[in-house]
């Protein structure tokens, strides 16, 4: 009998160990399961597509099913994939709402979402005139400052990344349209919305994803822009960096020397910087160049090089350091002895950089930095007590004092930039904040940019193009299109000039005039010479949607349309659709120049009648094209029936 119950008591001893080990092992995997959530892009308070099938999806523990409920809709037996992923189409929605949406496991773990509606969503995108806020413009309603309870906002965080993403990395949300929360927001994309939901009560989703100062080919995939010449070189460069950083920095490196040397008569500078005595070094204190006592520099947009020199003893000079470079603005491209650096970008930020062995050496040292900036203050702002060498043991060796400049003409033109930069690289904007929205298929696109481009305007059809094609591989082949054209800003020419500008706006129109889904905007009365950023955002909103209702079949999609209908030695006669508003009689109008290769561009005399224009070509019988309101700033007198003013054009005429 004692040997029974020992065996006994060795049973029970094995079924508790079992009974814990199994308890451990359920509440390690309850501890390593993963809650039931969506995508980032979806959330409370959003908006979701209406009348139309959604897909949607989110992550859960892989093999876990999940039932999805709306409202009184359930959908069960969702089963999550090896990934952990899932998704699933739901019929689709009617406008308005509120609905509510739990996802939930068998564990009865889940997340809901609340107070969401089904609508309209439009992505609102482009640099800082569309992220300009609604707190900024002059020109709207009072009402148009409040609120609207049929109207949710999500702003994309500003990131850019070399590899695109499927989900966001920052927390994000969807805020409810309220007097406060509209105050910040995009007021291009607000006023747009208000204006829809005047005309048509159906709620809207509006998505701000806006970067200032950003170029049109960061908001371009990889795979778009590698079929560009002129970018495929920094496709290239882009994927190096991916797997050696260094390599790819100093095969940039050699592209910057190499547009400089073809660019500038200084010749490299970075060799000998401030050592080179015949070259002209003034006293740069660490602050905005603007503020130095050079005329040249007092509304100076461009490039300067600065320079020091320092001595080392031998045992520094074969020390681990890092040099702090202080704040730089914007892009800063740094050579010790020659040797080069770094590359970087950043409004007014620090910089430091680790050196590589060999870069120092013993004796005199010296130091060349070439700045450039694009916009507001520029150059090495310091503070002087913070630049220098940081050495491996702690020690600094302040070199914040007796730095100089040298000028470079803005005539010297940009030099290029890295491809991993953020607002001037290629497609990092793309890759982390429009790849994350793809779950979220919006029905339109407001893009507002252009600026940053023009002083590279030759290229920018072709980005444009390229940006519209891509995007509509990424959310849906029939994707709607509505560009903001450029409006007046910078100088008013008094003769016959080359303008980025104008060819920026001219280019828009021929995007939106060959795509019947894309529209344009034309603002060409709503800028401000003197101000980049124009107060007047309602008007353009407004305009927006009248474009937004035209495909639809509710008014003129594309601006006001130019077209050489008559031409003879003499003359050549223009019509415009919509017609052009006029008076009766006939009267000259200002604005038109005529062209023609490897010879200036001249004036010409235009007179309208009606709704025609004609113009007289004796000025210069063999032009090849005709332009009107050539111009970065300055008002155009044309304007349309329907109000819209008559942008900058230019047409062939043989």
């Amino acid at each position: 009998m004692a040997g029974e119950n020992d065996r006994t008591g060795s049973y029970s001893l094995l079924r508790d160990g079992m009974i814990i080990v199994l308890l451990v092992l359920f509440i390690s995997l309850n501890a390593q399961a993963r809650q039931p959530e969506f995508r980032k892009i979806f959330g409370s308070n959003m908006v979701l597509p209406c009348e139309r099938p959604i897909t949607l999806s989110g992550y859960a523990s892989p093999g876990v099913t999940l039932v999805l409920e709306i409202n009184e809709n359930k959908y069960d037996g969702i089963t999550v994939d090896a990934k952990g992923e899932w998704q699933k189409e739901i019929a689709p929605l009617s406008a308005g709402g509120p609905y509510r949406i739990r996802l939930s496991d068998n564990s009865g773990a889940e997340t809901v979402l609340e107070n969401v509606i089904a609508g309209n969503l439009w992505l609102c995108s482009g640099q800082s005139n569309m992220a300009y806020p609604v707190a900024g413009s002059i020109d709207q309603p009072a009402t148009y400052n409040q609120g609207h309870p049929f109207i949710r906002l999500f702003t994309v965080p500003m990131r850019a990344e070399i590899n695109p993403l499927d989900e966001f990395i920052e927390p994000v949300s969807w805020q409810a349209a309220t007097d406060e929360s509209v105050k910040g927001f995009s007021a291009v994309c607000y006023f747009f919305a208000r204006e829809m939901i005047d005309e048509d009560g159906i709620p809207l989703g509006l998505i701000n994803a806006s970067w200032g100062g950003s170029a049109i080919e960061a908001w371009i995939s990889e795979k778009n822009l590698e079929g560009i010449k002129e970018y495929e070189r920094k496709v290239v460069q882009l994927r190096q960096f991916r797997n050696n950083k260094r390599e790819a920095e100093l095969a940039f490196a050699d592209d910057w020397m190499a547009w400089w040397k073809n660019s500038s008569d200084q010749g490299s500078v970075w060799e000998r910087g401030v050592l080179d005595k015949e070259a002209e070094w003034k006293t740069a204190p660490l602050q905005d160049w603007k503020s130095y006592p050079d005329e040249r520099l007092k509304n100076h947009h461009g490039m300067l090089w600065f320079s020091t020199s320092f001595e080392l003893d031998s045992d520094l000079a074969t020390r681990k350091a890092i040099f702090i470079l202080g704040n730089i603005d914007e892009v800063d491209s740094t050579w010790i002895n020659g040797k080069f650096v770094n590359n970087s970008f950043g409004y007014g930020t620090r910089r430091e950089y680790p050196l590589e062995k060999g870069v120092l050496k013993k004796g005199t040292n010296q130091i060349t930095v070439n700045v450039l900036n694009t916009w507001g203050a520029g150059g090495m702002t310091g503070p002087a007590n913070e630049v220098g060498l940081r050495f491996e043991d702690g020690e600094f060796l302040t070199l914040g004092a007796d730095w100089h400049y040298r000028f470079i003409p803005r005539e010297t033109g940009l030099p290029p930039r890295s491809p991993w930069e953020s607002v001037s690289g290629i497609t990092g904007m793309y890759n982390a904040m429009i790849s994350p929205i793809k779950p979220l298929t919006p029905e339109g696109v407001i893009w507002y940019q252009g600026e940053s481009n023009a002083e590279t305007s030759h290229t920018y059809k072709e980005l444009l193009t390229s940006l519209v094609t891509d995007w509509r591989s990424l959310f849906e082949k029939r994707l709607k299109f509505i560009i903001v054209q450029l409006p007046n800003y910078g100088a008013v020419a008094i003769s016959p000039v080359e303008s980025g500008w104008a060819n920026i706006r001219n280019v828009q129109q021929q995007v939106a005039l060959n795509d019947n889904l894309v529209g344009l905007t034309v603002t060409h009365d709503a800028g401000d010479d003197i101000d980049i950023h124009p107060k007047k955002k309602w008007i353009v909103g407004k305009r927006a949607a009248r474009v937004a209702q035209a495909f639809n079949g509710k008014g003129v999609a594309d601006g006001v349309v130019p077209a050489v209908t008559a031409i003879n030695k003499e003359n050549t006669i223009l019509e415009f659709s919509p017609p052009l508003s006029f008076d009766e009689g006939e009267k000259e109008v200002k604005g038109f120049s005529l062209c023609v290769a490897n010879k200036p561009c001249v004036f010409a005399k235009a007179v309208q009648e009606g709704s025609q224009i004609m113009i007289n070509l004796s000025a210069l019988p063999e032009a090849k094209t005709l332009r009107y309101c050539w111009s970065d700033g300055g008002e155009c007198g044309l304007k349309a029936m329907n109000g819209l003013p008559v942008s900058s054009f230019e047409l062939n005429l043989k």
